[in-house]
């Protein structure tokens, strides 16, 4: 048996092949490029050492998209391939060499002797619809991050051209955003008139911006600090960064809607009637996932996309461990520590889970007395609401493992 340990980097990948004596095949690594030549390279040493595919066990870390294509190179080459936790690799190096030392040739060197060892939990592979989900709900949290610099950015102006409106108004707000458009300065102000600043808002659907406000606005911006210089310079560094936002907005709304399009189509049951004929019930877990109040489908798509298919965890354990919705904990002898929430998992689904939590808060019963309950019991409001994102977490994968609507009699059971 042979064991492919591959380093994976964005230009190029660092292998190292052992036998199960865990002795160097290849004397020393070699590098392979990240693109069709590179690839067809690994073939060829491969097959020098041997044509038998079934020999080769070949080991990735799942650490980023570099090795994607590889791995799917190979798959389709009929060889066995494993995704290694990069968090069991560099324990596994740690304990092998006695210090920290790092550099692709001994990485690619530890997934191989890692593999040949067996000491390893394989990584996830999704399949392209989760894929596509996790792709799209990356470039929405990207997006979002990209969208606070912009508001940012608008904020530090404000503070000098008119900062008396943030107190007034949101200026995010639909009503905000249109009054920077126009007047984005307090000078800017000074030709205006209370019809004028009205007439902005008689097309916007649900607006309550009266005349009484639109007086105050017109005695604030008269009233305002900003001395005025460079008011038309910066006028059109606020408008300009507006635009920006507002293609952000655009953005998020097309990939929103997409997440959402992909959320519903994973979410297709398929039954077989009486006659042996197949019936696909499309949306039903969807519509049972939307049952729980509180939870909204971003929160949905977030856990399902850093996932995947949330039946492939054995047991609610395997699914907390892998999201990393637990404490760290120091114990020796009778001193026991415990500590932060885990960095292990994904920051975006975490993210996610605690943010509904908190709406869980307002919106659903028996999620706020779970968090009341743990409050009484001296926990903090940090440490309650973790409690309350693992409830979630949980009611979630029952959930999708039953195809059952929520059901708070079920859920909070009491033995």
């Amino acid at each position: 048996m042979y064991y492919v340990g591959i380093d994976i980097a964005k230009s190029f990948h660092v292998v190292s092949v052992i036998d199960d004596d865990e002795t160097k095949v290849i004397n020393k690594p070699f590098k392979i490029n990240n693109d069709a030549k590179g690839f067809e390279k690994l073939l060829t040493i491969l097959d020098s050492i041997t044509l038998d595919k079934s020999e080769f066990t070949i080991g990735l870390e799942a650490t980023g998209i570099y090795g994607e294509n590889l791995q799917e190179f190979l798959k389709s080459k009929a060889y066995l391939v494993k995704l290694l936790n990069p968090f069991q690799t560099t324990r596994y190096r740690e304990q092998i060499t006695l210090k920290k030392v790092k550099n692709d040739e001994i990485d690619s060197l530890v997934i191989a002797l890692l593999l040949k060892s067996g000491k390893f939990s394989s990584g996830y592979i999704t399949d392209d619809e989760y894929q596509s989900l996790r792709t799209l709900y990356r470039n929405r949290s990207t997006i979002q991050a990209d969208m606070k610099d912009v508001k940012k950015r608008i904020l530090t102006q404000i503070t000098v051209t008119f900062p008396e409106l943030e107190g007034f108004l949101k200026p995010f707000s639909v009503t905000g955003l249109v009054l920077l458009d126009k007047y984005p300065t307090a000078h800017h102000y000074k030709h205006s008139s209370v019809d004028r600043i009205l007439k902005l808002f008689r097309h916007i659907q649900g607006n309550n911006f009266t005349q009484s406000k639109a007086f105050q606005l017109l005695e604030l911006s008269r009233e305002s600090i900003y001395s005025g210089k460079a008011k038309d310079a910066r006028a059109i560094a606020i408008r300009s960064t507006i635009r920006l936002l507002k293609m952000y907005l655009s953005e998020l709304d097309i990939i929103e809607s997409e997440i959402l399009s992909l959320l519903k189509n994973s979410s297709v049951e398929t039954t077989v009637d009486e006659a042996g004929i197949e019936i696909q019930k499309a949306d039903s877990l969807l519509a049972n996932l939307k049952t729980i109040p509180g939870v909204a489908e971003k929160t949905i798509a977030a856990l399902i996309s850093e996932c995947g298919d949330l039946t492939r965890f054995p047991s609610i354990p395997k699914l907390i461990g892998y999201l990393g919705l637990f404490p760290t904990e120091n114990s020796s002898g009778n001193s026991k520590h415990i500590g932060h929430l885990s960095k292990r998992g994904s920051p975006l689904a975490k993210h996610a889970l605690y943010m509904s939590a908190v709406s869980c808060l307002i919106h659903n019963t028996q999620l706020k007395q779970l968090y009341d309950t743990k409050r009484s019991q001296g926990k903090s409001k940090k440490e309650a609401l973790i409690a309350v994102s693992r409830k979630i977490a949980v009611i979630i994968y029952s959930i999708v493992k039953y195809n059952v609507p929520y059901d708070p009699n079920r859920v909070f059971l009491k033995s």
